[in-house]
């Protein structure tokens, strides 16, 4: 069974996405309100998927997204947001993020997304878990 984490400053933007990978199968194992989290669950949970927001007070998820994939360059994440900001976006494939969902989202198409990100390959499967 997969397992994810979930980093949003909205609890209502989290419970939903609970509901979308709980549906799929996968176990949530830890949640987070801002990315200045998002390496300790990491390292803590060693989790399948991490979906992460753009914007989030504190550290953003373009930030977190570049440091954890610097640190763990096999993680799959999923960038959750509602901006169509095209640097943001190029900045996060840069870093190495294959996987977006906008918001507001459709639960079909989470799905669809989420399921694609678990089954995708890792980027080199001799790095660091």
């Amino acid at each position: 069974m997969p397992t994810a984490v979930i980093v949003d400053d909205s609890p209502l933007v989290r419970a939903q996405l609970r509901q979308i990978l709980t549906r799929i199968g996968a176990t949530v194992v830890g949640e987070a309100g801002t990315g200045t989290q998002v390496q300790a669950l990491y390292e803590q949970h060693k989790p399948d998927l991490v979906t992460l927001d753009i914007v989030m007070p504190g550290k953003d998820g373009v930030t977190a997204a570049i440091e954890l994939l610097r640190a763990y360059p096999n993680a799959r994440i999923v960038m959750c947001t509602s901006l169509a900001a095209r640097e943001k976006i190029l900045a996060c494939q840069k870093a190495g993020v294959r996987h977006y969902l906008l918001k507001p989202f459709d639960p079909a198409r989470a799905e669809q997304i989420f399921q694609f990100a678990l089954q995708a390959p890792v980027k080199n499967a001799g790095s660091r878990p």
